[in-house]
């Protein structure tokens, strides 16, 4: 229970790395050089099942989006294109949030505020400090607040609808490792960015080809020196769109199979030829390249105590349960002993609490941080994760080669993000397909409808 799913960890620091550009900004709003006119009477722009996407809404969200893309150096696209591409992301957003709430899924107020001091510690600042960076940038606290609690909810629905739902068997690993071992290099990180063709499930003929041809024409656009990231922004049918494409640092584990031995040949700066997949075709460029070949590590050897909130025990009383603890173990009362009969996690508990040796890039990071820095057989204070209430001791330290062992998490992980990207986009589509969604962006043209009223 300690341990963070390494797909779950990517997608959560994917969600950090956008977090941190929201708080890098420069003062300067974007909304002078790329909103339009204020609006004097907000309107409804966009109905979605039985919720409703406002002007207003939508203005500040390209506001944003416009400002995170300035403030990284991306060149916008026309307000309109853009203002599309955020109404697009808003729906889709929307409904994930609609399907969360009725299963409901929810970010308790302990995990928020975890993953806001994890965000402030990564800048290097305080909590408050954060605060002040963000309201400086021109965005409001409590919106910034709302957009992570949000982004965690869609996270965590679509982890229980899509990734619990993707197994690896140890066979399928051992064969992609006799066909690709020497294709994978667990040093090696390569910075990314995508355009993404979509085509529909069940496309004719005619619609694969025009989705074809459509990425061809962007490639040649790149060739003649339109930037990369503002045809991404434009046209890109990718969740990361409007970040330009970019998909941020990456190992070949971390990226869609289909893309791995393309990336392989890449240059720097270079744009792939179309990629078909599943979803459609990709443009990638490859924008940067780092590591090296061995992997060095450094492992832990760590028992714990485990108290979990649940329906009969608030978190108030599982953080004071597992004080009481940590008190009785201080004077004198066996670890052991007390985790096998307290501790709520079912894997370390029957051994007395004993997880073994463990990686620090396979843990959450406030598990992580904790184990690091704490010297050796000394009792951690209580702490918190998204798990719930920690006490634990480190009684080893090692540094290992984990190079064989990392080879095979690539394998393992390459395989997995690729049976989840497409599972996750057959969701999307199947999300977006079954809904109500009534666009009213352009007054006085058609109204577009997908799906069937309820």
């Amino acid at each position: 229970m300690y341990l963070l799913p390494k797909h779950l960890s990517r997608a959560i620091a994917a969600s950090f790395a956008l977090t941190l550009a929201l708080v890098t900004l420069s003062p300067a709003r974007a909304a002078d050089t790329a909103a339009p006119p204020p609006q004097l009477i907000d309107r409804i722009v966009a109905v979605v099942n039985e919720g409703v996407i406002t002007q207003r809404q939508l203005d500040e969200k390209t506001a944003e989006v416009a400002q995170q893309l300035q403030s990284s150096g991306n060149t916008l696209p026309s307000h309109k294109v853009l203002e599309q591409q955020v109404l697009k992301r808003m729906i889709i957003d929307e409904l994930q949030l609609e399907t969360a709430k009725r299963m409901g899924i929810k970010i308790d107020d302990m995990t928020l505020n975890d993953t806001l001091n994890t965000i402030a510690a990564n800048n290097q600042m305080s909590l408050d400090d954060l605060r002040k960076r963000v309201i400086a940038s021109g965005q409001p606290w409590k919106h910034f607040v709302r957009n992570i609690r949000d982004r965690l909810t869609m996270q965590k629905l679509e982890q229980r609808e899509v990734g619990d739902r993707v197994h690896i068997t140890h066979q399928e690993v051992r064969d992609f490792l006799a066909q690709h071992a020497n294709q994978l290099d667990p040093g090696v990180e390569y910075h990314l960015a995508q355009i993404l063709i979509p085509i529909p499930g069940a496309a004719a003929p005619k619609q694969i080809e025009a989705a074809l041809n459509k990425a061809e024409d962007i490639r040649k656009q790149t060739e003649q020196g339109t930037p990369f990231s503002k045809l991404a922004i434009a046209d890109s049918a990718g969740q990361n769109a409007l970040k330009g494409g970019d998909l941020g640092w990456m190992t070949t584990d971390q990226m869609p199979t289909y893309f791995v031995r393309t990336v392989n040949v890449l240059k720097t700066g270079e744009v792939s030829q179309p990629i078909r997949s599943p979803s459609g075709y990709h443009l990638v460029k490859l924008l940067g390249l780092r590591g090296g070949k061995q992997i060095k590590t450094t492992e832990y050897k760590v028992k714990q105590i485990l108290i979990t909130p649940n329906a009969l025990l608030s978190n108030t009383q599982a953080k004071a349960k597992i004080e009481r603890l940590r008190n009785e173990i201080l004077h004198g009362a066996s670890f052991a002993k007390l985790a096998q009969a307290n501790s709520m996690d079912p894997g370390s508990a029957a051994n007395g609490g004993d997880l073994g040796w463990l990686n620090p890039a396979q843990l959450v990071p406030q598990f992580s941080k904790v184990m690091e820095s704490l010297p050796l057989n000394t009792l951690s204070q209580p702490f918190h994760s998204p798990f719930g209430w920690h006490l634990i001791e480190v009684t080893g330290k090692r540094a290992v080669d984990s190079t064989e062992k990392m080879l095979h998490a690539q394998a393992q992980n390459i395989l997995y993000q690729r049976k989840r990207a497409e599972a996750l986009n057959i969701w999307l589509r199947r999300l977006r397909d079954e809904a109500y969604v009534d666009i009213r962006l352009d007054q006085g043209s058609a109204t577009a409808k997908t799906g069937a009223a309820s």
